[in-house]
């Protein structure tokens, strides 16, 4: 197996760059057609940082296998033409490597580079055997078709694997739990398409574990600590490739791809269950129907679901008007029936929640003050009341925050905007005798006997808590900012205040908390003045407003968002600036990487500064390398602090010096380090060894080693 860094120059106003493109030429032993992976590298994350995961996918395939990671601009594979100009300009050398020009292609890439590699597939690379992402997934523009029904539905012209990795803080599993139910779980042919688009997880890893090395900053902010080492995660990555591409190419059944599909789904379920619960709008869409209630009019009229729309969310009819209610308590059936609109919605009609049942159509059944009879004699087992309400879920990333579906930021609805009817409204509509508002409705602050709003939101807590797989609900329990509730809070007695007051989170790091506070709207249960849309009044009366949490945020905090604050790269970095530890500190290996590396240790006792030194050249190698890297730190004029680099020393301010073997290293006060190799044609290879000593702050000190070939 031969490694090579294959670089070429190119003109700028500015000077000349270097291109810093990763070959791997297929390791011997292997025997078949020999196959090409072209792979786009995560934004910020140097080429050769894939150099490990190119070589672990070539050792688990059965063929002869090619890899190819193009630099792009600035290391960035969303600047327009990047990837079309870095593929044609990688595919030249490799051809000049003796790589077949009629070879079988699959293109893949990571993070940023995955992100963009579908656009590049679609226009550039009609041929291509298949697709590969990795911390990456195709976005919902692709749900570009549907079932008869109108179902959408997610196409590709060519086979895409998608892999997730559970800890990963930048493509979120969540994210990548919609790719499996909207890709496969959904599709009208689940079973084709698990084997034209199949979904895979990784338990325990993390995104920079797709590379390895030190992370660059972005990851440094949101990534996760891995709980399994890079060598391990990366072999699983490698697994889950090698069987798509083998059956792909038909070298192998699609058993093992199939297999690693279905238990993914499995650890992903409860995600899918939950989403489902507040009718995610990514899942299907709301219906937003207008259907006429029984009295001929809009206000009151239910929606159902249908193929290719949500008509109400689950959560509401099965948990929320339940509690409000107290129907267990009371010994009644609620018949609940959800519809979802938008709460600001006046025309053609203020969708309100109603209690079927009386002949009057803006009648409160059981109210003392209107005179009108109950549903029910008396609260029993044959009471049955049929209530409607509605629900708004409400997006951060409804597709107009989030244009560009990163999978950063949460996916499930921030609130449940609900209308009920008050729990004062179900006991007189049952037949209980004298029930007091205050004693029903009114929040505890105020006298009344509790917070209603606040109880729906612990039911959402405690169903979260309890779908969660173990070792996940392991994990949470351990290093998790924990969801609690707080007492309800009141709002004026209009709806504009009520719909502009956001269900609230108040995090508290040091108690490793998260507290959850509703606004609530509740009155009284009879009408005050005529009203009705007859007379384009609603009957703002019997009702209780609240904020809800959806069932889904509180998963997706378990997973996902209520670890930052303990298991997070920056958080551990933090943790360490103050002399203590927190999780993943006694892994003794750098967070994206394999081995403890003296660049990382000095990040953790002097200021955050990235370094690497790593040239390799085989002997006899014809072509010019040239080239030029740059690294973001923050050295500036940090004192005391210093690299040690045989003769070349480096201490603060300002420095420029040779080191033997034709490599010139240049550092400013800014903490830019520029390494220019110049080796033309050698005739021996160049191994070049750097050690280190790293003095901190109150005077720390790290001793470690780095070498490369």
């Amino acid at each position: 197996m031969k490694f090579t860094k294959v670089t070429l120059a190119l003109a700028l106003a500015t000077g000349v760059l270097g291109w810093d493109d990763l070959i791997i030429e297929p390791p011997t032993g292997k025997t078949g057609a020999p196959v090409a992976m072209l792979f786009g590298q995560g934004a910020s994350i140097d080429t050769s940082q894939y150099e490990a995961l190119g070589k672990a996918i070539q050792d688990a395939v059965p063929f002869p296998l090619w890899f190819g990671a193009p630099q792009n601009y600035f290391d960035t594979a969303a600047i327009p033409t990047t990837l079309t100009v870095g593929m044609s300009r990688i595919k030249s050398d490799m051809y000049d490597m003796g790589m077949p020009k009629n070879i079988t292609t699959f293109f893949g890439g990571h993070s940023l580079g995955g992100a963009m590699m579908p656009d590049y597939v679609e226009n550039s690379e009609k041929d291509a055997a298949g697709m590969i992402l990795m911390g990456s997934f195709l976005t919902r523009k692709h749900k570009s078709g549907t079932t008869a029904e109108g179902r959408p539905q997610v196409e590709f012209p060519v086979p895409v694997l998608t892999i997730g990795a559970e800890l990963d803080g930048l493509c979120r599993i969540t994210r990548i739990a919609e790719a499996l139910y909207t890709q496969v779980t959904f599709a009208e042919d689940p079973a084709t398409a698990v084997r034209s688009l199949p979904v895979t997880t990784i338990k325990g890893m993390s995104h920079m574990q797709f590379a390895t090395g030190e992370p660059p900053s972005r990851v440094k902010d949101l990534d996760f600590v891995p709980e399994v080492e890079t060598d391990a995660a990366q072999a699983a990555v490698a697994s889950d490739t090698a069987a798509f591409m083998s059956a792909v190419l038909g070298v192998a059944d699609w058993k093992a791809v199939e297999t690693r599909a279905s238990a993914s789904a499995a650890s992903m379920q409860p995600i899918v269950d939950s989403l489902i619960m507040e009718s995610y709008t990514h899942f299907l869409p709301p219906c937003y129907c207008e259907t006429k209630d029984e009295y001929g009019y809009l206000q009151y009229g239910t929606c159902l679901n249908y193929a290719n729309c949500s008509g109400g969310v689950p959560w509401t009819h099965q948990y929320s008007m339940q509690i409000m209610s107290n129907a267990d308590e009371l010994g009644i059936t609620i018949n609940n029936d959800d519809s979802i609109h938008l709460v600001t919605e006046e025309r053609p009609s203020c969708h309100l929640p109603h209690i079927h049942g009386n002949e009057v159509n803006n009648a409160n059944p059981g109210s003392p003050e209107e005179g009108t009879p109950p549903i029910c004699d008396s609260p029993s087992a044959d009471c049955h009341l049929q209530i409607t309400s509605v629900t708004q879920p409400l997006y951060k990333n409804d597709g107009n925050y989030d244009l560009q579906d990163t999978g950063t930021d949460p996916i499930a609805a921030t609130e449940l905007r609900t209308k009920l009817k008050s729990r004062q409204a179900v006991y007189e509509a049952a037949g209980v005798q004298n029930v007091s508002f205050t004693e029903t409705d009114t929040v505890a602050s105020d006298g009344g006997s509790g917070d209603r709003c606040a109880e729906i939101n612990q039911a959402a807590i405690d169903w979260a808590f309890a779908s969660l797989p173990q070792d996940v609900a392991d994990r949470y329990t351990k290093y998790g900012q924990k969801l609690q509730v707080g007492a309800d809070k009141t709002t004026c007695a209009a709806g504009p205040c009520w719909i502009n007051s956001a269900l609230k989170y108040t995090t508290d790091d040091d108690a490793n908390t998260a507290t959850v506070v509703s606004t609530m709207m509740a009155t009284e249960n009879y009408n005050k003045y005529p009203c009705g849309e007859d007379k384009l009044l609603p009957c703002a009366t019997g009702f209780h407003y609240c904020k809800i949490l959806s069932p889904a945020y509180a998963v997706e905090w378990m997973y996902v968002d209520g670890l930052r604050n303990l298991m997070s790269l920056s958080s551990l970095d933090k943790e360490r600036g103050k002399g203590g530890s927190k999780p993943g500190s006694e892994l003794g290996s750098e967070p994206g990487g394999r081995d403890l590396s003296w660049p990382y240790l000095c990040r953790r006792v002097a200021q955050p500064h990235e370094f690497a030194l790593e040239l390799r050249q085989p002997p006899g190698a014809g072509s010019v390398a040239r080239r030029r890297k740059r690294e973001q730190g923050h050295m500036g004029l940090e004192m005391p602090f210093s690299y040690n680099f045989g003769v070349l020393a480096i201490q603060g301010g300002r420095a420029k010096a040779k080191v033997p073997g034709g490599v010139s290293v240049h550092v400013d006060v800014e903490g830019h380090l520029r390494f220019h190799s110049t080796f033309r044609r050698p005739r021996a290879g160049i191994r070049i060894a750097a050690r280190g000593t790293c003095r901190g702050r109150g005077g720390a000190r790290m001793q470690a080693k780095s070498r490369g070939d």
